[in-house]
C-alpha cells in the first residue's frame, strides 16, 4: 500500500509539471493576453461595404489594377512583380479572395486609409482619397462577387502571410526577397514552420488580429482577418508545427497502458515474493 501511495504522489507531481508549468511560463512570458477585437471597433469609417459589383469592377480597373491582380476574374496587375518590389519593397497581393478572409468593415477602412487600418504608418499602399464612400462599397461588392468561399487554413495562410513569411517545412517560400523585406519592415519576418508550437495558440490569435497587442512596436501590419479566417490560420499553424502529434498521442496511450500493466505485474510479483517475510 505504501508503494501505491508513492506512485500516486509521483503521478500528481508529473501531472502538475506537465499541465501546470508550461501555462505558468507562458503567462509570465506574455502577461495577460488581450482578447481579439474582430469587430475592429477602433475604425470609425463611414465607407459603405455594399454596392454594385459591375460598378465596382470599373472602379477596381481604374484605381487598383495598376498594382493588384485578380486571378479569379482573369485580371493581371499592371505592374510586374519585379517592378513592384523595386517600388514598394513588397509584392502587392492578388485580391481574388480578399473579401472572403478580411472583415468588410476593415476592408472599407483600409481602402480609404491603409496606414490607419493596419496601424502601420509606413504601409506601402497610399490612401485612396479619390474614392467616395459609395465607391468603396462598389469595390467591396465586386471583390465579394469573385472571391472563393470556404478557403482552407493553408489557403488563407498563403493569401494573408506568404508575401512576407516563408513556411520552409512546407516548402513555401516568401514572395518578397529577404533584402527587400528588411528594407520595408526593418527585419526579415520569421519563418512560420513551427510558430504553432513556439507560441501559445491564444497568443497567435490575438497577435494576428492586432500585432501591436502581442508585440508593441512591431512593424507587422494588422491584417483585418475575420474570426473564422484567423481561427483557420491558427489551426493550420498548429497542425504543421507538430504534424505527427496524432500518431504520437496514439502511441503514447499504448505506452502508458504497457507501463500500467507492467507496474501491476511488478507489484503482484513483489507481493508474492515478499509475503512470507511480513
Amino acid at each position: 500500500m505504501k508503494e501505491l501511495k508513492i506512485l500516486l504522489i509521483l503521478i500528481v507531481i508529473v501531472a502538475i509539471g506537465y499541465w501546470g508549468i508550461e501555462p505558468y511560463a507562458h503567462s509570465v512570458m506574455y502577461g495577460e493576453i488581450k482578447k481579439p477585437d474582430f469587430k475592429y471597433s477602433d475604425l470609425q469609417t463611414t465607407a459603405s461595404t455594399t454596392g454594385d459589383p459591375a460598378k465596382g469592377k470599373e472602379l477596381f480597373m481604374a484605381n487598383c489594377a495598376s498594382c493588384h491582380g485578380l486571378k479569379n476574374d482573369g485580371i493581371n496587375p499592371g505592374m510586374d512583380k519585379n517592378a513592384a518590389i523595386a517600388s514598394f519593397n513588397v509584392v502587392p497581393p492578388d485580391l481574388s479572395n480578399i473579401a472572403s478572409i478580411v472583415d468588410h468593415k476593415f476592408l472599407a477602412a483600409f481602402i480609404k486609409n491603409p496606414q490607419e487600418a493596419t496601424k502601420n504608418p509606413k504601409f506601402a499602399m497610399p490612401p485612396m482619397a479619390q474614392l467616395s464612400d459609395e465607391d468603396v462599397g462598389h469595390i467591396i461588392a465586386y471583390l465579394s462577387s469573385v472571391a472563393k468561399k470556404d478557403l482552407t487554413g493553408k489557403e488563407i495562410t498563403v493569401e494573408a502571410c506568404v508575401r512576407c513569411h516563408s513556411i520552409k517545412y512546407q516548402k513555401i517560400q516568401a514572395e518578397t526577397p529577404a533584402d527587400n523585406l528588411k528594407a520595408y519592415l526593418g527585419k526579415v519576418p520569421p519563418d512560420l514552420s513551427v510558430m504553432g508550437k513556439a507560441k501559445e495558440l491564444e497568443y497567435l490569435e490575438t497577435f494576428i488580429n492586432n500585432p501591436q497587442n502581442g508585440l508593441p512596436g512591431t512593424s507587422m501590419p494588422r491584417l483585418g482577418l475575420t474570426q473564422e479566417a484567423t481561427e483557420k490560420v491558427v489551426k493550420y499553424l498548429d497542425e504543421i508545427a507538430d504534424p505527427h502529434r496524432e500518431q504520437r498521442n496514439k502511441l503514447g496511450v499504448w505506452v502508458l497502458g504497457y507501463l500500467v500493466v507492467m507496474a501491476g505485474l511488478t507489484y503482484a510479483w513483489k507481493k508474492k515474493i515478499w509475503k512470507n517475510l511480513h
